[in-house]
């Protein structure tokens, strides 16, 4: 086989083919394949996160007439791996664990997970792992056949290898086609998380605010105003290798907030290696009060198919720096807002998270869903399982 591929899907068709790694991804065409919104599943995109994810990822590609047509990346997820947010198990167990539980949710937990979450894993992660719009990709002129023909062959691969489940755990309701494919291949889903986007208005953010509501005005020049009298200065800029460490702490600072497990070497070590990857596709956004760095957003550009649109993706804070200083919406809305507008970019992604909070400040918002597949199991499956 192959530096750059493994050949033909043993299950699937000879036109389904598996690329070894991301740095193969650009010869086998994948990048052909990415819209405006799959910035995360671009080959350098995907190149960090195959150093980051702790697991095997793969990457398949589907072919008509030798051209690539369709790609699906999955990565395999067992309890060793800290990305919860996009692992299944934990996915259900949020839902579960809401004031209000999802219905849906008390639903998969009877009929997928056999009344336990934990049961779900291993399990194969399809359509990347980030959090939005988890899919397959697709050329303009591919079939719902070729589509098809990826999430057979990771179903196979995944039952290959011993996996309790197949998870889609972002599917957006606007992905119609998906969500008929998967319902219609036997997978059941529950709500996951709303995505938030925001198409950047032509005037900037004179129009921006202009747009809200007087009482959500007033609130939102209050809060700046805030930030103005102590002091804080808040500017786009690009990530260095200067400004890592401490951003390595203040990552560490929010994945921990929200029960992740993280260390900031770690976190400066993923930042280190985005800013080699991704050169000037990405920026921070920093806060620095009395000339310390006490909070950063990063901002991920992506340009396909003659249009730009930045995706927000990370951010941390110093929690005792900021006290009850409104941070949040500065350095990761409103002045990556400003920016955008002056660069004409059409959409600024939100992503998950805070939705009401987005809404209220002029963003859209669709829900997505977890679809899962539960496997059959043999016993040969469960010893490996356990060992």
């Amino acid at each position: 086989m192959s530096a750059d591929a493994a050949g033909p899907g043993e299950h699937g068709g000879a036109d389904v083919t598996r690329v070894a790694d991301a740095a193969g991804l650009p010869g086998a065409g994948w990048s052909d394949l990415v819209g405006p919104e799959d910035f995360f599943q671009t080959p350098r995109w995907l190149a960090v996160q195959e150093r980051n994810s702790g697991t095997t990822m793969d990457f398949l590609v589907r072919r008509r007439a030798g051209a690539p047509v369709a790609a699906l990346v999955t990565a395999w997820a067992d309890d060793s791996v800290p990305w919860l947010l996009a692992r299944p198990d934990a996915m259900l167990a949020r839902g579960l664990a809401d004031e209000t539980p999802e219905p849906q949710a008390a639903a998969r937990l009877a009929d997928v997970a056999g009344g336990d979450p934990a049961s779900l894993l291993p399990s194969l992660v399809c359509g990347g792992r980030h959090l939005g719009r988890t899919r397959p990709l697709a050329a303009p002129d591919a079939l719902p056949s070729d589509v098809e023909a990826l999430v057979a062959e990771a179903e196979q691969l995944a039952a290959d290898r011993g996996a309790a489940s197949v998870c889609f755990p972002h599917v957006d309701e606007r992905d119609t086609g998906l969500v008929d494919l998967l319902k219609r291949r036997g997978y059941l889903s529950h709500p996951s998380a709303h995505y938030a986007w925001l198409a950047i208005p032509p005037g900037g953010w004179d129009e921006f605010i202009a747009g809200m509501s007087k009482h959500r005005r007033r609130r939102v020049k209050l809060e700046r105003r805030a930030l103005a009298e102590a002091k804080v200065d808040v500017r786009i800029e690009p990530l260095t290798q200067d400004l890592v460490p401490r951003l390595g702490e203040l990552d560490c600072n929010l994945l921990r907030k929200y029960g992740n497990p993280a260390s900031p070497e770690h976190s400066a070590g993923l930042l280190s290696w985005i800013a080699e990857v991704m050169g000037d596709d990405v920026m921070v956004s920093v806060a620095r009060k009395d000339g310390e760095i006490i909070g950063f957003g990063m901002v991920l550009r992506s340009r396909a198919r003659g249009r730009e649109e930045w995706f927000g993706h990370r951010a941390g804070f110093d929690y005792d720096a900021q006290g009850k200083l409104p941070l949040y919406y500065d350095v990761l809305y409103y002045r990556v807002l400003e920016a955008a507008a002056q660069e004409g970019v059409s959409v600024l992604h939100a992503g998950i998270g805070s939705v009401e909070a987005k809404l209220a400040r002029g963003c859209q918002a669709s829900q997505e869903h977890s679809f899962l597949l539960r496997l059959p199991r043999t016993d040969t499956d469960s010893e490996r399982t356990a060992r």
